[in-house]
């Protein structure tokens, strides 16, 4: 089911192990997880807006941790750009590391929705 693709958008093995193995329990977070992005990009966009720095690397953290927790390997990456970008008032970088954020978050969605079945 795994390929080298799909290992950099969601690393099972490891995200399985963090939970005890419960699938289910996977998914449900997973759904949960999509549910919250969606929050955390408004206030994001809404903190590049108005150029506050504090926002930016707080809301940055947040989606880090919580993208590691469920092995999103491309999307922690991306969040930690973010995060990175709040810490040091680097507007560019906040922008172009929301939109890769972005990319990769509707190749999460992709992902899911084509493999549904063998979830």
């Amino acid at each position: 089911m795994l390929d080298e693709t799909t290992d950099t958008i969601i690393h099972y093995e490891s995200a399985l192990e963090r939970i005890g193995g419960d699938r289910e329990f996977f998914d449900e977070l997973l759904g949960i997880y999509q549910e919250e992005f969606v929050l955390s990009m408004s206030s994001l966009d809404q903190a590049l807006l108005a150029r506050d720095f504090t926002s930016i690397l707080e809301v940055g953290h947040c989606l880090k941790g919580s993208s590691a927790n469920l092995s999103l390997i491309q999307l922690r990456d991306k969040a930690h750009l973010i995060e990175t970008a709040g810490r040091e008032s680097n507007l560019v970088l906040a922008q172009r590391s929301t939109e890769e954020l972005k990319t990769e978050f509707q190749r999460l969605k992709e992902h899911l929705a084509a493999n549904r079945n063998d979830l």
